[in-house]
């Protein structure tokens, strides 16, 4: 099996369809009772809660329509949120351990451009590490 050395730190590094926030009842309660931030270009909604689900952090992530009216460009910029929400979620992961509770998080991109990837990655990344911080 060429190119499956890593497989512990592949799997670490998944964003399965457990993970994805599915629930139209925990995307209401979240927007209606969670807290948020803003760290431009994201507007985070993250809660807390003890229902039973498959994964302990479900994701949500949304580009609004108003901003990019065509879906190639709304697409484009989910498909950088989950590639870097993927490659940089150990952090909320690790903080997770030792926690009964489930985390609900949903990323709303806020900018009116067409970002590059190496800031979304960036802000990514400072995103989940006030995340965890938040969580613990």
């Amino acid at each position: 099996m060429a190119g499956h050395n890593n497989i512990g730190s592949a799997h670490s590094q998944s964003f399965s369809k457990a993970e994805r926030l599915n629930s139209k009842k925990l995307m209401d309660e979240l927007f209606n009772k969670g807290s948020s931030f803003v760290l431009y270009p994201f507007r985070v909604y993250w809660m807390m809660h003890e229902q039973p689900v498959i994964s302990k952090i479900q994701v949500l992530i949304s580009v609004p329509k108003k901003n990019f009216p065509l879906a190639v460009d709304r697409n484009r910029i989910k498909r950088l949120m989950r590639e870097s929400y993927r490659k940089n979620n150990s952090s909320l992961i690790n903080s997770m351990i030792g926690i009964e509770k489930n985390v609900v998080v949903a990323f709303l991109f806020a900018d009116k451009r067409l970002p590059e990837y190496k800031l979304v990655e960036e802000k990514m990344i400072a995103v989940l590490n006030q995340l965890s911080l938040e969580v613990k």
